[in-house]
């Protein structure tokens, strides 16, 4: 089975006018990300039906929906339903990851909605840009919810030294490391090869500690050298490494002329000699393993 761990949707009043909604919203960052003034934008605008037809063509079996890391709760609530429209459509194409946002009025109600809606997980989330951090009461209690049931939580990750990029925002390597050892059992997932933190495994003394820490490769053709594959596999195995396309973004601007899936699974597969064991696992089963029962 092949399946997207890292996806997003928008609704139609979206990608319609991708710069009214956000200033409706007063979802400004989003927008910079999305509709820059300076060059040409990376940001594919799909509808489902052409998702679920692109899906079709490159063999994709299931994607998950990530949530975003909206600025304001209530557009996080907007985006849960949105994602519930569309996990009731298709339950067999889509795996639902609730929006979350540290300022949510009552946020384990709202995750008890969504769970009772088919969602399994949560992400992508980035409490820091929310103006808050792991730490916080609320967003604890968010992460106790999600160990207690078996969910996985993707965070946005971006490394501490790099270029500059609208998408890198600061996500303390500190602060996910004490996430790890407050909730021991949750299933974490550091998108975007983690900003290069799976490479503090290879300290003997903090590889236990992040045995259930996994690493989906979302947008990592913009970010880093294509070696990149072969030595994630070297340092934390097969088994905690996740495809994921970042879809609709277009990862290969040189040659991508629209949004797909199979660029850069063919790119993964050239820079690698993956076993068959290694590619299922990689391409579908290891985020297969981290759902919900």
């Amino acid at each position: 089975m092949i399946i997207d761990a890292h996806t997003h949707r928008y609704a139609n009043e979206v990608i319609s006018d991708p710069e009214c909604f956000a200033k409706k919203h007063k979802e400004l960052h989003w927008l910079e990300l999305v509709s820059p003034n300076d060059k040409k934008c990376l940001q594919g605008w799909v509808s489902e039906d052409q998702m679920i037809e692109d899906m079709e063509e490159d063999g994709v079996d299931k994607t998950v929906l990530l949530g975003w890391y909206w600025e304001n709760p209530e557009t996080c609530i907007m985006q849960n339903d949105w994602c519930a429209n569309w996990l009731s459509q298709n339950p067999d194409k889509f795996i639902g990851f609730v929006s979350l946002h540290p300022n949510l009025k009552n946020p384990i109600e709202e995750l008890k909605k969504r769970q009772d809606q088919g969602f399994m997980g949560m992400g992508e989330c980035h409490p820091w840009l929310q103006g808050s951090s792991p730490m916080e009461d609320n967003w604890m209690e968010c992460m106790q919810f999600a160990s207690d049931r078996s969910w996985p939580v993707t965070y946005h990750v971006t490394e501490p030294v790099g270029h500059n990029y609208r998408g890198r925002t600061p996500t303390p390597f500190e602060d996910l490391l004490w996430l790890v050892r407050a909730f021991p059992e949750l299933k974490i997932i550091l998108a975007h090869a983690g900003g290069l933190f799976p490479f503090y495994e290879l300290n003997p003394k903090i590889r236990p500690e992040l045995e259930n820490v996994y690493y989906d490769l979302a947008a990592c053709p913009l970010l880093y050298d294509p070696v990149l594959y072969g030595k994630l596999i070297e340092v934390v195995g097969p088994g905690k490494i996740l495809w994921g396309t970042d879809y609709p973004l277009r990862i290969f601007p040189k040659s991508q002329n629209k949004p797909d899936f199979a660029t850069f699974r063919n790119f993964i597969e050239q820079q690698t000699q993956l076993t068959d064991s290694e590619r299922n696992a990689i391409f579908g089963l290891n985020l297969l393993s981290l759902l919900p029962c």
